[in-house]
């Protein structure tokens, strides 16, 4: 009888897919994986078909012994997986672009996972993320899901609470923070550890460890002022005088709430540059990344991948897998539900915390009580998560017009009418149902 793993990816046409595979190579022997299944949707049919072809390309040229099959039928591949890989895009990226564009308008702030747009993008995913979870529950109930979706934190939320399936939601930000520490004392990062809390992009580092040793105050002054952001953010350094006052490493993303106006600056002005929006620039790069996969001497991913944002995504998500299907204890930063973690947020929320990863899953790591700092600011956004899976669930136009009244990016209860109204008609076809009061 065969002991390898059957993992299953869907959306598979991703163009972060070839970094996936580097990492399962990477990570052998210890994710024994037998059977790679690619699922995508028909529109994604060629993307898929070029990156499969790339794929088994990369495996044999690093001797690597993998299966890989594709397909468009999600049931037939989702039976009797092991681990099932969600990165998928409802409405692709012309639906990202629209959830950039359309708060622009307004004068807020344009982003895929955050604010208004995190709103629009939330709404057509969590019923296609719930639709997977129940034939998840039907095909393969004692998989993994590793939730690579966005907005990770609600769709993680969603999938946890309204389905019975085992879920862990991923983010590459808190790994980029730790190999952006390592880098700074010139240590390996599997050395360092971080004491982190708060919910998928809006967390914070506490307390860093080198092996025993804290050394919290010294990683707080070097990262001051310095540039370390993620591709798909801009980059505007905190300030060392806010850094001092916070004694906290805030997440790349708290960008878009504590210099909001410097940001929504910058999106300006590369609309009015010609640059468009950011989902406008990663077709660009996309373009150049397809063409790439389809070199028949290319076997390992090019190096302009990195334009496309999503550095170390193949670290979070392969070291989540290797233990969880038996390969060692880790401790990462991951999305679980609270279940007592962090002290002021929900039992049942999603938070982004330090947890240990082993074969019976991902156990957060106890934080205690929030810095007064942010307290508030996490526990506003959690209200408007949890308004927004309710929205998306029910079809509930009141709820939705709550969850945008209670986002901190949205400036008035009038302009977030004007948005759910203008969100609601451009995305109905995505949206799968009808829309109530």
């Amino acid at each position: 009888m065969s002991t390898g793993l059957k993992l299953v990816v869907l959306g598979a046409g991703s163009s972060y897919t070839p970094e996936l595979m580097a990492g399962l190579i990477r990570y052998q022997p210890e994710v024994p994986v037998e059977r790679l299944i690619f699922v995508d949707v028909a529109e994604g049919a060629e993307r898929m078909r070029i990156v499969r072809d790339f794929a088994q390309r990369m495996l044999s040229a690093s001797g690597t012994q993998i299966t890989i099959e594709s397909t468009l039928d999600r049931r037939q591949a989702l039976k009797g997986a092991d681990v099932v890989f969600s990165q998928i895009r409802v409405g692709g990226m012309k639906a990202r672009a629209r959830d950039e564009r359309i708060p622009m308008k307004y004068g807020v702030l344009g982003q895929e996972t955050v604010g208004p747009g995190g709103f629009a993008n939330a709404l057509r995913t969590i019923p296609v993320a719930l639709s997977i979870a129940h034939d998840m529950e039907d095909l393969c109930p004692n998989a993994w899901c590793l939730n690579f979706t966005n907005p990770s934190g609600m769709v993680t939320e969603a999938m946890l609470r309204y389905s019975a399936i085992h879920t862990v939601g991923l983010c590459n930000v808190p790994i980029n923070i730790q190999n952006a520490v390592a880098r700074a004392v010139s240590k390996e990062p599997e050395r360092i550890r971080l004491d982190m809390y708060g919910l998928n992009h809006l967390s914070f580092v506490r307390r860093v460890w080198l092996d025993e040793a804290d050394i919290t105050e010294l990683v707080l002054s070097y990262m001051a002022g310095r540039q370390t952001t993620v591709a798909n953010i801009a980059d505007l350094p905190f300030s060392n005088r806010l850094i001092d006052a916070i004694r906290l490493i805030p997440n790349d993303y708290l960008r878009y709430y504590w210099l909001t106006r410097d940001m929504v600056r910058r999106q300006r002005e590369d609309l009015e540059a010609g640059r468009g929006t950011r989902a406008i620039r990663v077709m660009a790069v996309e373009a150049e990344l397809f063409r790439k996969y389809q070199d028949l001497t290319l076997t390992e991913p090019p190096p302009e991948l990195a334009k496309r944002g999503g550095a170390h995504y193949s670290d979070v998500a392969v070291a989540v897998m290797a233990s969880l299907t038996g390969g060692r204890e880790r401790e990462m930063v991951v999305n679980v539900l609270n279940r007592g973690a962090i002290d002021g947020l929900p039992e049942d929320a999603s938070v982004e915390v330090t947890c240990r990863i082993d074969n019976k899953g991902a156990h957060p790591q106890p934080m205690g009580a929030m810095d007064l700092v942010v307290r508030g600011l996490v526990q506003h956004v959690k209200a408007y998560e949890q308004l927004t899976i309710q929205a998306a669930l029910h079809g509930d136009k009141d709820a939705a017009l709550a969850a945008l009244v209670a986002n901190p990016l949205v400036p008035s209860a009038d302009v977030a009418a004007d948005l759910l109204d203008e969100i609601v008609a451009e995305n109905q076809p995505d949206l799968g149902r009808d829309w109530v009061r």
